[in-house]
């Protein structure tokens, strides 16, 4: 299986856990899991954060299914307002 993930280059703008791809050297590097503080990556490796994605991007893009089955059946809350409140004219 072969994904293309929509990599990000620049800083990213809003803090949290994010895929990424750290260069350590000429014709090395790796893949990691890095917490974005808002201001800096939360990591001791020695590299160069290189390229990034969300975390929960690369769960959509692999579509991974939960490892195990549920018989638990979640039944869905009813609405008791109605769409009149969802909406006012000016």
């Amino acid at each position: 299986m072969h994904t293309e993930l929509p990599w990000e280059f620049e800083l990213p703008t809003k803090p949290g856990i994010y895929f990424v791809a750290i260069k350590l050297g000429p014709a090395a590097g790796v893949y990691d899991f890095l917490l974005w503080s808002g201001n800096q990556w939360e990591t001791d490796q020695k590299g160069r954060v290189i390229a990034h994605v969300e975390a929960n991007r690369l769960k959509e893009a692999l579509d991974i299914a939960w490892p195990e089955k549920s018989s638990v059946e979640y039944q869905k809350k009813p609405n008791t307002e109605t769409d009149d409140d969802l909406w006012t004219e000016a």
